[in-house]
């Protein structure tokens, strides 16, 4: 198994001791971007308000609703957490959901905290999004190159997705060359089960058993290190104040891969919490492919 160099001096500029020099050094910043980034040094992430238009969003949310009646099938396409019974193995290919009854699609639609990824794969207006040059700019002020986005989610409620860092799921090399971008697709109501997250949680070690990243992280532990990795994660947390994203439709927040961060509880299951997730890594340094299984997922 190959042994990954884990030297200080690959740390992306924002994890450096003389980050804060770094940036007044920057002449070709704005001074909006040298504030944001004094934020992504301190707290791990900053929101831009407005960042994308309410149209492309709208169009992109219609076109997911549309999956649900449309007349012919997606090849590759997969609406993840939806169960035809409550024993039924998550997740129905868009060629299956069309073949079930209009009325079974309804009733899977509005009760299922349904969610698609690679969206952009279907839809041109989610692809515009996946190709924005606005997120794209931001990214790559950040990180100081070229980044590029990849994996992409579509929520429509909230995820209720435990506390983790992104970094856990990732394979990229150098550590912590990787942004989280979500933007609101509608205005985020508080009892939705919004974003939350621990604003200075990225300054936290990496899981300690996780010591040949990015050989080992989450997709490569056993089952019983998830759980400890989770249990290690939420004393972690209670160091740091909890913050949720109640944002208004167009506003993004960037955040770095080892902030802590999670889908809050779900006070009113009725209301939706339209969202759109994709991650930002540089130019070859995603290192997937030279990761060995066996793999979680």
């Amino acid at each position: 198994m190959k042994k990954w160099n884990k030297t200080e001096s690959l740390l992306p500029w924002y994890d450096r001791d003389d980050a804060a020099a770094f940036i007044d050094s920057r002449s070709d910043l704005s001074m909006s971007h040298k504030a944001a980034l004094i934020k992504w040094v301190q707290d791990g992430y900053f929101v831009v308000k407005g960042a994308l238009p309410a149209d492309l969003i709208d169009d992109m949310v219609d076109d997911l609703e549309a999956l649900w009646s449309a007349k012919m099938p997606f090849e590759d396409l997969k609406i993840e957490e939806v169960r035809l019974n409550p024993d039924a193995t998550p997740g129905l290919s868009h060629k299956d959901l069309l073949a079930l009854p209009e009325r079974k699609r309804q009733e899977l639609r509005d009760n299922s905290t349904w969610r698609v990824h690679g969206f952009n794969r279907f839809s041109k207006a989610a692809k515009a999004i996946y190709e924005s040059q606005i997120i794209k700019k931001w990214c790559s002020v950040i990180f100081g190159e070229e980044a590029f986005p990849q994996y992409t989610i579509n929520f429509m409620y909230g995820s209720r997705q435990e506390l983790h860092q992104d970094t856990c799921v990732f394979h990229v090399h150098p550590i912590n060359y990787l942004i989280g971008v979500w933007l609101a697709c509608e205005d985020i109501h508080p009892d939705s089960g919004p974003l939350v997250y621990y604003p200075g949680s990225h300054k936290e070690p990496l899981y300690p058993k996780f010591d040949n990243y990015p050989q080992t992280n989450l997709r490569t532990c056993a089952p019983s290190e998830t759980t400890a990795y989770y249990d290690w994660l939420k004393k972690r947390s209670k160091n740091y104040k909890k913050d949720q994203f109640i944002a208004r439709k167009g506003d993004i927040l960037l955040w770095h891969g080892q902030l802590i961060h999670g889908g809050d509880a779900v006070v009113n299951p009725s209301l939706t919490r339209k969202s759109y997730v994709c991650h930002y890594i540089p130019a070859e340094r995603n290192m997937h492919h030279q990761v060995t299984g066996p793999f979680n997922w």
